[in-house]
């Protein structure tokens, strides 16, 4: 999911249209169209004022919803999208081992095997 999916599930959660939004932003409902399907990013401070209104923040629409802390020396932000990806794979016991086993060379043939099967798919 892209940042302007998020905003445009942010907005309709707080049931505005994006005419709506656009009037107390003092902005046209077109800008809001375009932020929303990623052809145009808000300036600052009209960003700024849209996350107070859809009560959202910067790293909500940015993807990085969730901090991990490994308890080291790093913290790694992962979005939902990346959290139910991970969930999925824990759910299958066979492919979580192989993937713990041996990350790089599953990661590589599952790669492989996907492009056969779906060669539209550009990695």
């Amino acid at each position: 999911m892209v940042a302007g999916q998020r905003l445009r599930e942010a907005r309709k959660k707080v049931n505005l249209t994006q005419q709506e939004l656009a009037d107390m932003l003092g902005i046209k409902a077109a800008e809001i169209s375009q932020y929303e399907s990623d052809k145009r990013t808000p300036r600052w401070p009209v960003f700024r004022k849209m996350l107070d209104i859809l009560n959202i923040s910067a790293d909500e629409v940015l993807g990085r919803e969730i901090t991990v802390n490994d308890g080291e020396e790093y913290q790694v932000r992962l979005s939902k999208e990346d959290l139910k990806i991970l969930s999925c794979i824990k759910d299958n016991p066979t492919l979580y081992k192989a993937l713990i086993n041996n990350p790089k060379r599953n990661i590589h043939l599952i790669n492989s095997n996907l492009k056969k099967l779906i060669p539209e798919i550009d990695s």
